[in-house]
Protein backbone atom coordinates (compact mmCIF):
# COMPACT_ATOMS: atom_id res chain seq x y z
CA UNK A 1 0.00 0.00 0.00
CA UNK A 2 1.62 3.33 -1.08
CA UNK A 3 2.01 5.69 1.80
CA UNK A 4 -0.36 8.38 2.64
CA UNK A 5 0.43 12.19 3.88
CA UNK A 6 -1.26 13.40 6.83
CA UNK A 7 -1.22 16.64 8.58
CA UNK A 8 -1.21 16.41 12.37
CA UNK A 9 -1.44 18.68 15.33
CA UNK A 10 -0.06 17.02 18.65
CA UNK A 11 1.46 17.69 22.74
CA UNK A 12 4.63 16.40 23.04
CA UNK A 13 5.73 14.72 26.26
CA UNK A 14 6.97 18.04 27.63
CA UNK A 15 3.15 19.46 27.04
CA UNK A 16 4.24 21.78 23.52
CA UNK A 17 2.21 22.07 20.82
CA UNK A 18 3.57 21.06 17.46
CA UNK A 19 2.36 20.37 13.73
CA UNK A 20 3.61 18.80 10.94
CA UNK A 21 2.88 16.02 8.07
CA UNK A 22 3.60 12.54 8.72
CA UNK A 23 3.40 9.95 6.31
CA UNK A 24 1.56 6.49 6.59
CA UNK A 25 -0.11 3.29 4.85
CA UNK A 26 -3.17 4.29 6.87
CA UNK A 27 -4.98 6.45 9.85
CA UNK A 28 -4.89 4.14 12.00
CA UNK A 29 -0.89 3.38 11.40
CA UNK A 30 -0.04 7.13 11.79
CA UNK A 31 -1.82 7.17 15.13
CA UNK A 32 0.53 4.33 16.12
CA UNK A 33 3.98 6.03 14.86
CA UNK A 34 2.40 9.49 16.60
CA UNK A 35 2.03 7.31 19.86
CA UNK A 36 5.50 5.57 20.10
CA UNK A 37 6.75 8.96 20.00
CA UNK A 38 4.93 9.67 23.00
CA UNK A 39 2.92 12.25 21.58
CA UNK A 40 -1.01 12.98 21.76
CA UNK A 41 -2.62 13.92 18.76
CA UNK A 42 -4.91 16.91 18.99
CA UNK A 43 -6.09 16.82 14.92
CA UNK A 44 -5.41 14.49 12.21
CA UNK A 45 -6.17 15.18 8.86
CA UNK A 46 -5.23 13.49 5.65
CA UNK A 47 -3.23 15.64 3.10
CA UNK A 48 -5.76 16.43 -0.06
CA UNK A 49 -8.57 14.34 0.97
CA UNK A 50 -9.90 16.73 3.34
CA UNK A 51 -9.65 14.84 6.73
CA UNK A 52 -12.03 11.65 5.73
CA UNK A 53 -15.41 11.17 6.11
CA UNK A 54 -17.33 14.73 6.60
CA UNK A 55 -18.45 15.64 9.67
CA UNK A 56 -22.03 16.14 8.22
CA UNK A 57 -21.83 12.24 7.38
CA UNK A 58 -23.58 11.48 10.52
CA UNK A 59 -26.16 13.64 13.10
CA UNK A 60 -24.85 14.67 16.41
CA UNK A 61 -27.89 12.36 17.61
CA UNK A 62 -27.19 9.46 15.48
CA UNK A 63 -24.25 9.24 16.77
CA UNK A 64 -24.76 9.63 20.44
CA UNK A 65 -27.61 6.80 19.34
CA UNK A 66 -25.04 4.51 18.35
CA UNK A 67 -23.03 4.81 21.00
CA UNK A 68 -25.68 4.41 23.81
CA UNK A 69 -27.29 1.07 21.81
CA UNK A 70 -24.14 -0.86 21.64
CA UNK A 71 -23.15 0.14 25.12
CA UNK A 72 -26.55 -1.70 26.11
CA UNK A 73 -25.43 -4.38 23.76
CA UNK A 74 -21.74 -4.85 25.15
CA UNK A 75 -23.39 -5.06 28.59
CA UNK A 76 -25.66 -7.20 27.79
CA UNK A 77 -23.16 -9.96 25.93
CA UNK A 78 -23.74 -9.43 22.43
CA UNK A 79 -20.16 -9.69 20.36
CA UNK A 80 -18.60 -6.82 19.70
CA UNK A 81 -18.67 -6.87 15.80
CA UNK A 82 -22.35 -8.47 16.12
CA UNK A 83 -23.63 -5.71 17.96
CA UNK A 84 -22.36 -2.68 15.67
CA UNK A 85 -23.75 -4.93 12.25
CA UNK A 86 -27.28 -4.92 13.97
CA UNK A 87 -27.19 -1.03 14.89
CA UNK A 88 -25.75 -0.37 11.29
CA UNK A 89 -28.63 -2.14 9.79
CA UNK A 90 -31.28 -0.33 12.11
CA UNK A 91 -30.43 3.18 10.79
CA UNK A 92 -30.46 2.41 7.16
CA UNK A 93 -30.43 5.86 4.91
CA UNK A 94 -28.07 7.10 7.61
CA UNK A 95 -24.65 8.75 7.86
CA UNK A 96 -23.98 7.25 10.53
CA UNK A 97 -24.45 3.32 9.29
CA UNK A 98 -21.99 3.71 6.77
CA UNK A 99 -19.56 4.69 9.12
CA UNK A 100 -20.22 2.05 11.48
CA UNK A 101 -20.35 -0.48 8.56
CA UNK A 102 -16.72 0.82 7.94
CA UNK A 103 -15.64 0.54 11.78
CA UNK A 104 -17.05 -3.26 10.76
CA UNK A 105 -14.94 -3.77 8.68
CA UNK A 106 -11.74 -2.30 10.20
CA UNK A 107 -12.87 -4.73 13.35
CA UNK A 108 -12.51 -7.82 10.94
CA UNK A 109 -9.10 -6.88 9.57
CA UNK A 110 -7.78 -7.20 13.78
CA UNK A 111 -8.22 -2.93 14.26
CA UNK A 112 -9.26 -2.09 17.95
CA UNK A 113 -12.99 -0.39 18.03
CA UNK A 114 -11.11 2.76 18.99
CA UNK A 115 -8.76 3.01 15.86
CA UNK A 116 -11.24 1.48 13.85
CA UNK A 117 -13.92 4.25 15.13
CA UNK A 118 -11.23 7.14 14.72
CA UNK A 119 -10.45 6.21 11.18
CA UNK A 120 -14.01 4.79 10.13
CA UNK A 121 -16.11 7.88 12.61
CA UNK A 122 -14.01 10.95 12.77
CA UNK A 123 -16.82 13.23 13.58
CA UNK A 124 -16.61 11.84 17.49
CA UNK A 125 -14.93 14.35 19.66
CA UNK A 126 -11.08 13.69 20.17
CA UNK A 127 -12.26 11.99 23.97
CA UNK A 128 -14.32 9.46 22.55
CA UNK A 129 -11.67 7.32 20.91
CA UNK A 130 -9.26 7.30 23.68
CA UNK A 131 -12.10 7.09 26.91
CA UNK A 132 -12.92 3.82 24.48
CA UNK A 133 -8.91 2.93 24.01
CA UNK A 134 -9.23 2.98 27.83
CA UNK A 135 -12.36 0.98 28.19
CA UNK A 136 -10.97 -1.75 25.98
CA UNK A 137 -7.86 -2.24 28.01
CA UNK A 138 -9.92 -1.86 31.38
CA UNK A 139 -12.27 -3.96 30.60
CA UNK A 140 -14.90 -1.85 31.27
CA UNK A 141 -16.23 -0.66 27.61
CA UNK A 142 -19.58 -0.75 27.99
CA UNK A 143 -19.68 1.47 30.22
CA UNK A 144 -17.20 3.82 28.97
CA UNK A 145 -19.58 3.98 25.84
CA UNK A 146 -22.57 4.82 27.89
CA UNK A 147 -20.45 7.98 29.89
CA UNK A 148 -19.05 8.91 26.62
CA UNK A 149 -22.35 9.49 25.01
CA UNK A 150 -23.64 11.13 27.74
CA UNK A 151 -21.16 13.41 28.27
CA UNK A 152 -22.00 14.27 23.96
CA UNK A 153 -25.45 14.84 24.83
CA UNK A 154 -25.22 17.07 27.90
CA UNK A 155 -22.39 19.60 25.78
CA UNK A 156 -25.05 19.39 23.11
CA UNK A 157 -27.93 20.20 25.48
CA UNK A 158 -25.54 22.60 27.41
CA UNK A 159 -25.32 24.37 23.87
CA UNK A 160 -28.99 24.49 22.95
CA UNK A 161 -29.58 26.19 26.48
CA UNK A 162 -27.08 28.85 25.67
CA UNK A 163 -28.95 29.50 21.68
CA UNK A 164 -32.25 29.49 23.70
CA UNK A 165 -30.93 32.04 26.26
CA UNK A 166 -29.93 34.31 23.28
CA UNK A 167 -32.69 33.67 21.15
CA UNK A 168 -35.17 36.23 22.89
CA UNK A 169 -32.51 39.40 22.71
CA UNK A 170 -31.87 38.28 19.00
CA UNK A 171 -35.18 38.51 18.36
CA UNK A 172 -35.62 42.14 20.15
CA UNK A 173 -32.52 43.44 18.07
CA UNK A 174 -33.50 41.86 14.59
CA UNK A 175 -37.22 43.19 15.31
CA UNK A 176 -35.34 46.82 16.02
CA UNK A 177 -33.31 46.82 12.92
CA UNK A 178 -36.49 45.90 11.29
CA UNK A 179 -37.70 49.00 12.62
CA UNK A 180 -35.18 51.40 11.64
CA UNK A 181 -34.86 50.23 8.76
CA UNK A 182 -38.90 50.80 8.43
CA UNK A 183 -38.31 54.45 9.62
CA UNK A 184 -35.15 55.24 7.04
CA UNK A 185 -37.02 53.33 4.42
CA UNK A 186 -40.07 55.07 4.57
CA UNK A 187 -40.77 57.89 7.86
CA UNK A 188 -37.66 59.85 7.35
CA UNK A 189 -37.86 60.49 3.75
CA UNK A 190 -41.86 61.74 3.79
CA UNK A 191 -40.40 64.13 6.33
CA UNK A 192 -37.45 65.54 3.96
CA UNK A 193 -40.11 65.28 1.06
CA UNK A 194 -42.27 67.50 3.67
CA UNK A 195 -39.45 69.75 4.30
CA UNK A 196 -37.85 69.88 1.08
CA UNK A 197 -38.31 73.86 1.01
CA UNK A 198 -36.56 74.62 4.58
CA UNK A 199 -34.09 71.77 4.60
CA UNK A 200 -31.61 74.56 4.67
CA UNK A 201 -32.90 76.06 7.97
CA UNK A 202 -31.86 72.26 9.73
CA UNK A 203 -28.37 71.60 10.81
CA UNK A 204 -26.12 69.40 13.11
CA UNK A 205 -27.91 66.26 14.08
CA UNK A 206 -31.37 66.71 12.92
CA UNK A 207 -29.84 66.74 9.24
CA UNK A 208 -28.03 63.59 9.51
CA UNK A 209 -31.02 61.78 10.17
CA UNK A 210 -33.28 63.49 7.05
CA UNK A 211 -29.83 62.89 4.77
CA UNK A 212 -29.61 59.16 6.39
CA UNK A 213 -32.72 58.42 5.48
CA UNK A 214 -32.85 59.75 2.20
CA UNK A 215 -29.47 58.14 1.20
CA UNK A 216 -31.10 55.11 2.66
CA UNK A 217 -34.23 55.26 0.33
CA UNK A 218 -32.23 56.12 -2.52
CA UNK A 219 -29.38 53.16 -2.26
CA UNK A 220 -31.84 50.69 -0.09
CA UNK A 221 -31.34 48.17 -2.39
CA UNK A 222 -27.53 47.76 -2.57
CA UNK A 223 -27.11 48.39 1.06
CA UNK A 224 -29.36 45.31 1.73
CA UNK A 225 -27.39 43.54 -1.03
CA UNK A 226 -24.14 44.74 1.20
CA UNK A 227 -26.10 43.61 4.58
CA UNK A 228 -26.45 40.41 3.05
CA UNK A 229 -23.09 39.97 1.77
CA UNK A 230 -21.67 40.61 5.15
CA UNK A 231 -23.25 38.29 7.06
CA UNK A 232 -22.88 35.40 4.67
CA UNK A 233 -19.08 36.15 4.51
CA UNK A 234 -18.95 36.44 8.43
CA UNK A 235 -20.99 32.61 8.49
CA UNK A 236 -18.49 31.35 6.17
CA UNK A 237 -15.71 32.57 7.98
CA UNK A 238 -16.81 31.40 11.26
CA UNK A 239 -17.00 28.24 9.34
CA UNK A 240 -13.36 28.21 9.13
CA UNK A 241 -10.74 26.97 12.11
CA UNK A 242 -9.65 30.72 11.91
CA UNK A 243 -12.86 32.14 12.50
CA UNK A 244 -13.64 29.80 15.01
CA UNK A 245 -10.43 31.05 17.04
CA UNK A 246 -11.63 34.61 16.01
CA UNK A 247 -15.05 34.68 17.38
CA UNK A 248 -13.90 32.39 20.64
CA UNK A 249 -11.11 35.15 21.37
CA UNK A 250 -13.88 38.02 20.98
CA UNK A 251 -16.10 35.75 23.07
CA UNK A 252 -13.73 35.57 25.81
CA UNK A 253 -12.86 39.17 25.68
CA UNK A 254 -16.72 40.16 26.19
CA UNK A 255 -17.96 41.10 29.84
CA UNK A 256 -20.01 38.39 31.39
CA UNK A 257 -19.77 36.09 28.31
CA UNK A 258 -16.22 35.45 29.24
CA UNK A 259 -17.21 34.25 32.90
CA UNK A 260 -19.75 32.20 31.68
CA UNK A 261 -17.69 30.43 29.01
CA UNK A 262 -14.91 29.87 31.57
CA UNK A 263 -17.27 27.96 33.74
CA UNK A 264 -18.59 25.86 31.06
CA UNK A 265 -14.85 24.72 29.96
CA UNK A 266 -13.95 24.32 32.93
CA UNK A 267 -17.24 21.83 33.34
CA UNK A 268 -16.45 20.26 30.60
CA UNK A 269 -12.63 19.84 31.54
CA UNK A 270 -13.32 18.07 34.85
CA UNK A 271 -16.32 15.65 33.66
CA UNK A 272 -13.89 14.58 30.61
CA UNK A 273 -11.19 14.04 33.28
CA UNK A 274 -13.42 12.08 35.93
CA UNK A 275 -14.80 9.87 32.57
CA UNK A 276 -10.82 8.65 31.87
CA UNK A 277 -9.84 8.73 35.66
CA UNK A 278 -12.89 6.12 36.35
CA UNK A 279 -12.12 4.37 32.83
CA UNK A 280 -8.47 3.71 34.29
CA UNK A 281 -6.38 6.52 32.64
CA UNK A 282 -3.81 7.49 33.94
CA UNK A 283 -3.78 11.60 35.53
CA UNK A 284 -1.33 12.77 33.06
CA UNK A 285 -2.83 10.84 29.86
CA UNK A 286 -6.45 11.96 30.91
CA UNK A 287 -5.25 15.88 31.42
CA UNK A 288 -3.93 15.49 28.03
CA UNK A 289 -7.43 14.11 26.80
CA UNK A 290 -9.49 16.21 28.66
CA UNK A 291 -7.70 19.50 27.05
CA UNK A 292 -7.67 18.64 23.81
CA UNK A 293 -11.46 17.67 24.37
CA UNK A 294 -11.55 21.84 24.76
CA UNK A 295 -11.78 24.35 22.06
CA UNK A 296 -8.88 26.81 22.05
CA UNK A 297 -9.13 29.42 25.03
CA UNK A 298 -7.69 30.04 28.75
CA UNK A 299 -9.21 26.68 30.21
CA UNK A 300 -7.43 24.83 27.95
CA UNK A 301 -3.85 26.55 28.16
CA UNK A 302 -3.84 26.44 31.57
CA UNK A 303 -4.63 22.65 31.75
CA UNK A 304 -1.31 22.05 29.32
CA UNK A 305 0.81 24.34 31.27
CA UNK A 306 0.13 22.05 33.92
CA UNK A 307 1.46 18.79 32.29
CA UNK A 308 5.45 19.71 33.15
CA UNK A 309 4.93 20.14 36.84
CA UNK A 310 2.69 16.71 36.67
CA UNK A 311 5.26 14.90 34.97
CA UNK A 312 7.61 16.52 37.56
CA UNK A 313 6.13 14.98 40.45
CA UNK A 314 3.91 17.63 41.54
CA UNK A 315 0.67 17.03 43.57
CA UNK A 316 -2.50 17.31 41.10
CA UNK A 317 -4.48 19.45 43.14
CA UNK A 318 -1.24 21.60 43.32
CA UNK A 319 -0.29 21.49 39.46
CA UNK A 320 -4.05 22.39 38.67
CA UNK A 321 -4.31 25.36 41.09
CA UNK A 322 -0.56 26.88 40.31
CA UNK A 323 -1.91 27.37 36.83
CA UNK A 324 -5.26 28.24 37.38
CA UNK A 325 -6.89 25.67 36.30
CA UNK A 326 -9.31 25.00 39.14
CA UNK A 327 -10.38 27.43 41.88
CA UNK A 328 -9.46 27.06 45.57
CA UNK A 329 -12.16 25.52 46.17
CA UNK A 330 -12.14 22.99 43.42
CA UNK A 331 -8.65 22.43 44.13
CA UNK A 332 -9.34 21.31 47.61
CA UNK A 333 -11.51 18.42 46.25
CA UNK A 334 -9.33 17.30 44.40
CA UNK A 335 -6.70 16.96 46.97
CA UNK A 336 -9.10 15.49 49.39
CA UNK A 337 -10.20 12.50 46.10
CA UNK A 338 -6.28 12.38 45.76
CA UNK A 339 -6.13 11.23 49.25
CA UNK A 340 -9.03 9.31 49.56
CA UNK A 341 -8.54 7.43 46.21
CA UNK A 342 -11.59 9.20 44.76
CA UNK A 343 -9.84 10.77 42.03
CA UNK A 344 -12.57 10.35 39.42
CA UNK A 345 -15.48 11.17 42.14
CA UNK A 346 -14.01 14.45 43.38
CA UNK A 347 -13.59 15.45 39.48
CA UNK A 348 -16.87 14.77 38.93
CA UNK A 349 -18.55 16.86 41.80
CA UNK A 350 -16.51 19.71 40.63
CA UNK A 351 -17.85 19.22 37.31
CA UNK A 352 -21.24 19.32 39.01
CA UNK A 353 -20.25 22.37 40.80
CA UNK A 354 -19.04 24.36 37.72
CA UNK A 355 -22.64 23.34 35.50
CA UNK A 356 -24.50 24.86 38.76
CA UNK A 357 -22.33 27.97 38.61
CA UNK A 358 -22.57 28.09 34.80
CA UNK A 359 -26.57 27.88 34.76
CA UNK A 360 -26.14 30.47 37.45
CA UNK A 361 -24.11 32.71 34.82
CA UNK A 362 -25.91 31.99 31.94
CA UNK A 363 -28.92 33.19 33.96
CA UNK A 364 -27.57 36.10 35.30
CA UNK A 365 -26.09 36.82 31.22
CA UNK A 366 -29.73 37.00 30.25
CA UNK A 367 -31.08 38.93 32.52
CA UNK A 368 -28.23 41.96 32.01
CA UNK A 369 -28.55 41.43 28.10
CA UNK A 370 -32.30 41.44 27.42
CA UNK A 371 -32.52 45.20 29.11
CA UNK A 372 -29.14 46.07 27.27
CA UNK A 373 -30.71 44.91 23.95
CA UNK A 374 -34.28 46.93 24.79
CA UNK A 375 -31.94 50.28 25.74
CA UNK A 376 -29.70 49.97 22.56
CA UNK A 377 -32.66 49.11 20.02
CA UNK A 378 -34.91 51.99 21.88
CA UNK A 379 -32.23 54.89 21.63
CA UNK A 380 -31.30 54.54 18.42
CA UNK A 381 -35.07 54.34 17.85
CA UNK A 382 -35.75 57.41 20.17
CA UNK A 383 -33.04 58.80 18.36
CA UNK A 384 -34.16 59.25 14.84
CA UNK A 385 -37.33 60.44 16.73
CA UNK A 386 -36.02 63.24 18.05
CA UNK A 387 -34.07 64.17 15.03
CA UNK A 388 -37.00 64.55 13.87
CA UNK A 389 -38.88 66.58 16.03
CA UNK A 390 -35.67 68.70 16.15
CA UNK A 391 -35.77 68.99 12.02
CA UNK A 392 -39.54 70.24 12.72
CA UNK A 393 -38.49 72.49 15.61
CA UNK A 394 -35.67 74.32 13.66
CA UNK A 395 -38.00 75.51 11.15
CA UNK A 396 -41.15 76.62 13.68
CA UNK A 397 -37.48 78.55 15.18
CA UNK A 398 -36.55 80.32 11.42
CA UNK A 399 -40.50 80.81 10.48
CA UNK A 400 -41.54 82.53 13.97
Amino acid sequence: MSARQFRYRAVGPDGAQSSDTIAAESRADALRRLSRDRKTVLELTEVGSGGGASKSNATHDDAVLALRQLAVMTRAGVDLLEGIEIIAGSLPGRGIAEALRATSVSLRQGERLASALQQAAPFYPAYVYALVRAGEASGKLPSVLEEAARQMAFERRVARDIQNALVYPAFLVISGFLSIGFLFYVVVPRFAAMLANARADVSGFPALVLNSGVFFHDNALVIVIALALSIVATAAFAATTEGQSAFSAMAHATPGLRGLLLTRQRAAWSRIMALALAAGVDVLEATMLAAQALSEGKVKQDALAAIPMLRAGRPVDEAFHKTNTLSAVDASMVRAGQRSGALAEMFRAVADRNDEDMRDALKRFTLILEPIAIATVAGMIGSIVLGLVSALASIYDAIG
